[in-house]
């Protein structure tokens, strides 16, 4: 199994899921769930400069709402949202829940990734 970063939503998949999370954002973002998803999409989608984060990223990248997660990892139970690195089946925490707690911008969350990654120096896309 090749080596892959995850980032696993702490929302269900779905359009239904996605238009109340939207509304939830909108109106009362200070008490929506997924940090992941509030610091990496704005109003209309992806944010740009979280696009090209991903893209620079050196793994391939899989996003997976929390539902999907269950479907396809069991006996992994982890508080969500969460950056994983998985190698090779095994799992490795990069930015779990507890840090998302205290991540207020996109630039935080790239800054953390970027270190725990050990890609410091690294613009990350950056801009």
């Amino acid at each position: 199994m090749a080596d892959r970063l995850l980032m696993i939503y702490n929302a269900d998949a779905g359009l239904v899921n996605g238009a109340m999370d939207l509304l939830h954002k909108m109106l009362r973002p200070e008490t929506y769930a997924c940090r992941l998803c509030g610091v990496t999409y704005g109003l209309t989608g992806m944010k740009r400069a979280w696009a090209r984060t991903v893209a620079a990223l050196p793994y391939p990248v899989e996003f997976l709402h929390r539902d999907e997660w269950a479907l396809t990892v069991q006996d992994r139970d982890i508080a969500l949202p969460a950056i994983v690195l998985e190698r090779d089946g095994a799992l490795d925490m990069l930015v779990s829940a507890e840090d998302f707690d205290s991540i207020e911008t996109l630039t935080a969350l790239q800054a953390l990734l970027s270190a725990r990654l050990g890609l410091e120096g690294k613009a990350l896309g950056q801009r």
